[in-house]
This record gives C-alpha cells, structure tokens and sequence, in this order.
C-alpha cells in the first residue's frame, strides 16, 4: 500500500467485470427512489444518447482488489475456508485478480518453514509456505488470479528467485504475474536506491533473469510506478514484448491534504483524465494492455467520513466505468491492512477481530459495476448542462440480450431529470438503485433494494419497471445517487 509521505497523487475515474450467478428475478412491483436528502435546491434536464454501434470490450477479469504482502500472513484471512469473504469475491466476479504487493513487499520475506509475521514497513514480514498454500487455495476457491510482488527495496535477486518459485509452485495456474517492486519512481526521489530510471531497469534486468533462471517463461508486468509518465513509457518501450501488463497507481490526492473531501472525491479530475490518455496511448503504441492497479481515494490510508461513507461508492462505480471508457484492462482497489499495520479508511472490505469480513460503502460501487459493467461497453452521448452526472452502456455480458444503462448522479445539489434515448429493438426496462440515507452516510446501503447480509451473501430484491416508449425512457436521478436500468429486448 502507499505512504502518504511519498507518495503522487493525481484524480478520479471507474468500472470492472463479472460472470457469477447472480440471476436477476423479474418481479412484480414498483420500487419507488425515496430521495436521500429531504431537500434540493435543482432539477437539471439531461438527455442520453445510446449507440450500440460502437463499442469496445471490457476485460474479463476487469475488477480487483490490492492488498500489502502482510495480509497473506494474516492466519485464516486468505483461505478457502474464509466463506464469508469467498463469498464476497464471487458476488462481483467469478475471474478477477488480486494484487499481493504495496510497500511491504519492499519489507518482506519468504522464509517455507518460518513463523509468518504480518508487519508494518518498519520491520520485516514473513511468508511461509503455509500461507502460500492458503493463498492459492482461495484463489481456486473464488477463480480469482493474483499479480504478486517482490521485494526490490531490501530483498536479492537471488531471494526474489526462490521466493517466485515456491510462489509458482503454490499457485500454479491462479498465478497471473510477478512484478519487481513497488513504486520503484519514488525510490528513486525518497530512498535513492535508483537515482534514475536506467539505474532501477538494471535492477529489475538482474531479478528477472535470476528468476527466469529458475522459472522460464514465467509472466512479468510492471512498471508499477506511483505516477512518473517517464517511467511508465521507458518501461514500455524496454519490456513491451516480455511483459503482460502495464501498471500505474492513483490516488486523488493525501488523506491529510486540506482537499480531501467528499466534494473533492466526486468532482471530476481532468488532470488525471489526461494522464490517463497517456496511458492509452502508450500502451495501444506497445501492444500491451494497462491497468491501474493500486488505487483508491485519498493516499495514507483514506479520510474518515469521506472514504468509508456512500461518496466512496458513488466515487467507485464512476471512476470504474470511466477506467473502462478509456480502454484500461483493469482496477484493483486498494483493500484490508496498509503499511502502518491497520485496517484503511477506505478498504471496501474489513473483518474484525474474529476475522469475520464484513463491507463499507465502496464494495457498493465494486458490485453495481459487476452487474452492468460486463461485455461490451457502447457509445452513449449526453446533453447535460451544469451537472455533476456521467451516464455508461454496456450490452452482450452476462444478460446475453439485454443492455444494461448506468447514471451516477454524483452532484451534491442538482437532480437528474433524464431522458434516454435507445437503440430501436428493446422493451421494458427493470431499474436497480444504488442508494444511501445521505452522501456521508455510512450505512444502511443497498443495490437493489437489498444490502450484503452478514454471511457475505447478497440477492437483489424486486426490481422497479419503467416503461419505453418510442425508443425513450424518462426517469429522475436524485443528486447523489445511481442508478443501473436493465433494458430487456422487445418480443
């Protein structure tokens, strides 16, 4: 995970993606929105525009979680045995990917017949063999794949190898990558191991072949920068044809920093809009897919009453969907223990003493963008005026026939008075709210009109219909709020 001393910041996006079998249940029965705040000030006219002549594919394995290498040496967390979290994992997807890595990877080591040890950045982890063979046997329980880091800050290539191969062997096919390092650019400011990008790739060449040594052909990715474009494209250009991924981090900005506000986390964030055409250019021009991932909302652990309340999913399901408009492979949300040794502000998934997992708000988010961010995204237009409201389409994921339409109303004022136009060939609509008390409410949430119960488990209750006429559908998005609308073809 990051420091929030040294650490880039940059700004805000969404999406991800599913296969599980959540079936939607067409059932009777208007569910009416109850609007979030008795209040508003607004009402904005907003016309949507959906092409399904257009499109582009979301990654299978779109949606992720990124942990700090201390959490495998948590005992019974990651294991087939822990139901409750398998459960959570399967709820948004059954092929996803976990990133074991953060600063700790810098501080860790690999020890098969040792006392695992889950520390902060100031003393040293240790991983067994035990704990790796947890760890895969939850990744084969939940189909999920892991990314895993090395250790580049404290650790050897020839540590680095034996670590990789007792890895490698433990997870076999749910390993999707290694990579080499965490944040690497920023060693070279605050640790001066590299005082420049040659120095840090001499490195990374010493550990690759160390472990190609004992592992041929086995998957790298990298840079895994916290934000320095001139690394994430030397990187590029050195390694495109012997890597899987490319990689980069976001943060909007520092816990600490005077901005950190749930104003700040749903505005929009066109500096790092930019950065992100950076990234698609780069990789389109190399032929490697990107993906952030290490990202959350605000560096050093997250803002309390900003990072753990219903900002954060509406924040979450946007910057998804974004993510996914700008052709990225992936996100892997910054989850669980950080370097400090607690439980993040903004984890979209905490356990208790017990171990026993529960969710905050953001896991909100993750599971409204698993259900309608599958498939094929497709070109939507719209017409808005002074609106803080993006509006996304998706069709062919998992509801083979349907299209499903996604408005996140993330102004803290206006409503949505929407208009959306469709394709000619669909029929009714079903409507599933993502919805809250308040923006800084921590709870209750619901999708759908139902929230996660304590088991993990979670089921949709009867959705809402709304009626097309001549290819239109008119409907309110309070401020604050989403809303997912399922548009079934015309019989």
């Amino acid at each position: 995970m990051e420091n929030k001393s040294r650490k880039l910041h940059v700004s805000h996006l969404p999406f991800t993606g599913k296969c599980c079998r959540l079936l939607l249940q067409s059932m009777m029965g208007l569910m009416c929105y109850i609007p979030l705040q008795a209040q508003h000030l607004h009402s904005t006219a907003v016309t949507i525009r959906v092409d399904t002549t257009v499109t582009q594919e979301i990654s299978p394995d779109f949606i992720g979680f990124g942990y700090e290498t201390s959490a495998v040496a948590q005992a019974g967390y990651f294991s087939p045995e822990n139901r409750e979290l398998v459960r959570l994992y399967r709820n948004l997807s059954c092929h996803g990917l976990i990133r074991i890595g953060g600063n700790i990877s810098d501080h860790a080591r690999y020890e098969p017949n040792g006392v695992s040890a889950a520390h902060t950045e100031k003393q040293t982890t240790l991983i067994n063999h035990v704990d790796l063979v947890a760890l895969a046997g939850f990744a084969r329980e939940t189909g999920w794949q892991v990314m895993w880091g090395l250790n580049l800050g404290t650790g050897s290539s020839e540590q680095a190898a034996g670590e990789a191969a007792a890895v490698e062997a433990s997870l076999g096919a749910s390993l999707q990558c290694f990579q080499i390092g965490n944040e690497v650019d920023l060693q070279s400011n605050y640790d001066r191991k590299f005082k420049d990008f040659d120095a840090y790739h001499a490195a990374y060449i010493s550990y690759q072949q160390a472990i190609r040594k004992k592992i041929p052909g086995v998957p790298f990715s990298g840079p895994d920068v916290a934000g320095n474009l001139g690394w994430f494209r030397s990187f590029a250009q050195q390694e495109s044809p012997h890597i899987k991924l490319l990689t980069f981090h976001y943060y909007r900005t520092g816990a600490h920093h005077p901005k950190a506000t749930i104003s700040t986390l749903l505005a929009p964030d066109t500096g790092w809009d930019k950065r992100l055409d950076t990234l698609a250019q780069v990789s389109l021009k190399r032929g490697v897919p990107y993906r952030i991932n290490e990202v959350n909302s605000f560096s050093g652990g997250g803002k309390p009453g900003v990072s753990d309340v219903f900002a954060s999913a509406l924040w979450c399901l946007d910057y998804m969907f974004s993510l996914a408009s700008k052709g990225c492979n992936g996100v892997n949300m910054e989850t669980d223990i950080n370097q400090l040794g607690w439980i993040s502000h903004y984890s979209p998934i905490i356990h208790d003493a017990a171990g026993h997992c529960s969710v905050r708000p953001e896991y909100y988010g993750m599971l409204a963008f698993s259900w309608a961010g599958t498939g094929q995204l497709v070109k939507t237009d719209i017409s808005k005026g002074d609106i803080n409201l993006s509006a996304y389409a998706t069709k062919g994921g998992r509801d083979k026939g349907a299209m499903w339409v996604t408005v996140v109303n993330k102004d803290l004022a206006n409503d949505g008075q929407v208009k959306i136009q469709l394709p000619s060939g669909y029929g009714k609509g079903l409507v599933f709210w993502l919805k809250a008390p308040s923006v800084s409410s921590k709870g209750p949430v619901t999708l759908g009109g139902t929230a996660v119960a304590a088991d993990g488990s979670w089921t949709p209750g009867p959705p809402g219909k709304i009626v097309v006429k001549e290819n239109n559908v008119q409907l309110t998005v309070p401020h604050t709020s989403a809303v997912l609308v399922r548009f079934m073809p015309a019989k």
